[in-house]
Parts: C-alpha cells; structure tokens; sequence
C-alpha cells in the first residue's frame, strides 16, 4: 500500500472526486478524515469505505469558515498527532455568463475554492513543516489553462489555485514539504450535471463531450483519484509546484 501509515484530510469528500479520492486514499493504507458540509454525503461515503474494507472518519467542515476549519485541524493533531496528507478538493461551480453573475455567487466561488484551500494549506503547513516531510494536493481545472463561456469566474478560482500552488511549494520545499495541482477534465460528479436530470439534456451534454474531448468521454473520479494518490505518495518525491492534468487531451488541442 503506498500510504500506509500515514495521516490525510480530503475536503469535498462527500460527493464525486474528494469520494473517490477518500476511499482510494483509504485503500491506500492512510487514516483518512474526510470532511465536507454535507453530512449524508459523508455518510455515505464512510459506508462505501466500510463495504469495501476499509475506514474514514468523517467530520462536518465549511471550509470558508476560518474557525471550522482550524478546529478540525486541531482536532486532528490531538486525536492522531500529525498530518502527512492534505487534499483540498472542496469546490463549487456556477455556470453562467458573466454578465448574469452576481458578486454573491461570484465571492461564493472564491471562499469555497480558493479561500478554503487557502486555510488548509496555512493551518496544516505548520505542523508538517515541524514534522519536515508532508505532501498537499490541491484540486484546480483544465480550466485554468483555457477560457470556457459561462465559467469566467469559476476559471479564474483554479486559474488562482494553480498560482497559488506553486508559490506555496517554494515556501515549503525547503522543509521537506511537496505541493502540487491535480488539474481534472469534465468528470462525471456532480458539479458536471449541475442537478440536470432530464435525460435528453444530459445526452446533449455527453454528445458535446465526445465533440470536445479527444479522449471521447468524461474522466471518471476514480482516474482523478488514482493521480491524486500518486502526487501524495513516495512515487512523487520529486515533483514540486506542478500540475498533473487528467482532462482525457482537451488541452493538448
């Protein structure tokens, strides 16, 4: 197991990727603590860890919220005494055309997706830097590199995470800690369906995927997770402030 031992956080593990990432993660060996809003979601996702043998602790966090966020922190380091793994996967989406964004939904993406990454990072680095060695994975787009109609301010919240990233890993490498980008492609969560369940709609959406996506499909979470697992683990030891793109080709068009 390549994770064996080790201690890790998965924000958003409710749902889609941070799900599959939590159970992966597991699998690998890790005490994961999985945290998200939405505490059917991590019920769920702790009963699918369960039938598959393995275990995740769960605990209900906004990550937009400063104090939840240093509490679950802090209560980790009680309860196990380090954090070797962060992966910050928390994130919303809203899908429309800037003029119809409003400055809520707006400040909503950057609290969630680049303010909540922002407070795990600051709140976790202190105690792996102490411990010089730490792995943190954080979760932007194939949409940081491209533009995309209708997600001018959800681009700019991975376009910030990918910058982001790489000025935290040159702070932190110097103490044994790596930070890294996973850069996911449309992948078949939620966030993707945005609730749409008339299923002509959702054939439209899988046609326009097959148009656009050279690989010809939505990436699953589970290939998602297995890139994250590799950028947390030994295997990567040398990467540091890079971005591993899992977007099926889109960006190499």
């Amino acid at each position: 197991m390549k994770l064996k031992d080790k201690t890790a956080i998965i924000t958003g593990a409710a749902s889609g990727i941070g799900r599959a990432a939590a159970l992966r993660i597991a699998q690998e060996g890790a005490v994961v603590v999985a945290v998200d809003v939405d505490e059917k979601g991590l019920a769920e996702t702790a009963l699918l860890a369960k039938e598959q043998g393995s275990h995740v602790i769960t605990m209900r966090c906004d990550v937009a919220d400063e104090n939840n966020v240093t509490d679950v922190i802090s209560e980790m380091i009680t309860e196990h005494g380090q954090i070797d793994i962060l992966v910050n996967i928390a994130g919303v989406q809203v899908t429309k055309l800037l003029a119809d964004t409003t400055y809520a939904e707006y400040n909503k993406m950057m609290e969630i997706n680049m303010g909540g990454t922002f407070l795990f990072c600051r709140e976790v680095l202190p105690y792996m830097r102490k411990a010089k060695c730490g792995a943190i994975v954080n979760l932007a787009s194939e949409l940081a590199f491209v533009g995309y109609p209708e997600l001018a301010s959800y681009t700019a919240t991975k376009g910030a995470m990918v910058s982001f990233t790489r000025s935290v890993a040159l702070e932190a490498i110097r103490d044994g800690v790596r930070v890294n980008c996973v850069c996911p492609g449309a992948t078949d969560t939620p966030i993707f369906w945005e609730g749409e369940t008339s299923e002509q709609k959702r054939i439209e959406m899988l046609e326009q995927v097959k148009r656009e996506k050279p690989i010809g499909r939505l990436v699953t979470p589970e290939e998602v997770a297995a890139g994250i697992v590799f950028m947390a683990s030994d295997d990567a030891s040398a990467i540091v402030g890079t971005n591993l793109v899992i977007d099926g080709g889109f960006t190499a068009v």
